[in-house]
C-alpha cells in the first residue's frame, strides 16, 4: 500500500482501508521535523511530558517508524483506523494507544502505511520485538510490545 497522509485518511474517513486485520504503521515524512506540542488536541488523551517524548525520540536510532499498531477486531484494520483517526480529531475516546502521535505538531501530516495479516497480535509483538532489538527501544508511539 502506498502511504496516506493522516489528514488524507481522516477525511476519507478510510474509506479504502480493507476490513481485515493487519498491522499499521505512523512514518514521519522526509521532509518533515518532528516537534512536540505539550497536549494533544483531544482532551480525553492523557499527555506525556514533552521532555519525556523528545528523550525517547532522540534515543531511537530509526526516526522514521513512528508508531506500530495492530487492528484484530470484526471490521479489522477500517474500523481500528477509524478510531485512530476519530480519536487524534478529537471525535472519540476508544483508542488511547499510540496517542503520543497527536502531540507531535503538524501530526496531520504524517503518513501511515499497512500490511494485512491472519494473527495481527502476533504480528505487532514480532515487528516491535525485531524494531527494539535494531534500535533499542519501541518506536515513539509505542510504550511495551
Amino acid at each position: 500500500m502506498q502511504p496516506i497522509s493522516l489528514h488524507e485518511l481522516y477525511q476519507s474517513g478510510c474509506a479504502t482501508i480493507p476490513k481485515e486485520s493487519g498491522v499499521y504503521f505512523v512514518m514521519v515524512p522526509d521532509d518533515m521535523k518532528i516537534l512536540f506540542l505539550p497536549s494533544a488536541l483531544n482532551p480525553h488523551a492523557p499527555s506525556y511530558e514533552v521532555a519525556v517524548l523528545q528523550k525517547k525520540y532522540a534515543i531511537c536510532a530509526e526516526k522514521k517508524i513512528l508508531y506500530i499498531g495492530k487492528a484484530s477486531g470484526k471490521n479489522g484494520l477500517c474500523q481500528r483506523l477509524r478510531q485512530y483517526m476519530k480519536y487524534g480529531w478529537n471525535e472519540g475516546t476508544n483508542h488511547k494507544g499510540g496517542r503520543a502521535i497527536w502531540q507531535i505538531l503538524h501530526a496531520e501530516q504524517l503518513l501511515l502505511t499497512y500490511e494485512i495479516c491472519k494473527d495481527a497480535d502476533k504480528r505487532e509483538h514480532e515487528l516491535l520485538s525485531e524494531f527494539k532489538a535494531k534500535n533499542g527501544c519501541y518506536p515513539l508511539a509505542n510504550w511495551k510490545g
